[in-house]
């Protein structure tokens, strides 16, 4: 099936490893070009990019609790492929701390790297798309843990992603009538280096609690995004799209 991305320009966050890295080699297959950014994973990004090509990706660096690196994430984007047709706000901090531990610094980081950088995107990319007078697609990479809460001790991260569900239904709400649509997507848990570490001691915990049994692959998650910010989705605006394995029925 033909999703209508060849030549479409995209911006990846968290796109060095895990679903960032796996959607932004789906989306080239399909034909789309790639701004790949990462925080410190430059290794992996610059090997993402050679397996891609230097025409079809690009890696960018950027901090993305740090609000000036932010915006010079979307100019250097921008720069490097003329403009932006797809954005996917993809990138998550998954702390682990109890309510009682968590510091400001902690807090702000976690919100700033959640759900304030995904925001700071999304009206750079929606002015852009409105004074050049055409449609763009907005994906946002949320949780099941936005729905369920966290029973793991990631509070700040379950909080930034509800927030995230709010801001897709809010911004499609506006942004329905000049062609940009916004959706989500609802991860469960999955095969990733984030909670590497955790599943090396809690893998049976974590899969006990998902109905089909098994932990997603990041290629069954970049399946369904790519579809999302496809020309086959273009009716579709304000869902979040449940790809947790049947957590969000329990």
């Amino acid at each position: 099936m033909d999703l209508g991305l060849q030549g479409k320009r995209v911006l990846v966050t968290g796109g060095a490893s895990g679903l960032g890295a796996q959607l932004s080699r789906t989306l080239v297959a399909e034909g789309a070009k790639v701004a790949i950014n990462y925080r410190s994973r430059e290794g992996e990004a610059q090997a993402l990019v050679s397996d891609l090509s230097a025409e079809n990706a690009v890696a960018i660096r950027a901090d993305l609790s740090v609000r000036s690196e932010v915006n010079d994430l979307f100019d250097r984007a921008v720069s490097a492929f003329g403009g932006l047709d797809i954005l996917v706000n993809n990138a998550g901090l998954w702390l682990t701390c109890k309510i009682g531990e968590i510091t400001d610094e902690d807090w702000d980081r976690s919100m700033d790297v959640n759900i304030y950088s995904a925001l700071m995107l999304s009206q750079r990319f929606i002015v852009a798309a409105k004074e050049d007078q055409r449609s763009g697609r907005i994906l946002n990479i949320t949780s099941q843990a936005a729905f369920l809460g966290s029973s793991t001790g990631h509070i700040p991260y379950a909080i930034g992603k509800a927030g995230m569900v709010a801001m897709t239904r809010s911004l499609a709400n506006e942004l329905g009538p000049c062609g940009i649509t916004v959706n989500g997507l609802a991860i469960g848990t999955m095969e990733s280096p984030m909670i590497a570490k955790a599943l090396e001691t809690r893998r049976e915990f974590y899969e006990s609690r998902i109905p089909v049994g098994r932990l997603a692959t990041a290629q069954e998650v970049a399946d369904v995004a790519a579809v999302l910010v496809s020309e086959r989705s273009a009716y579709m605006t304000g869902a979040t799209v449940d790809v947790s394995g049947g957590q969000l029925r329990h």
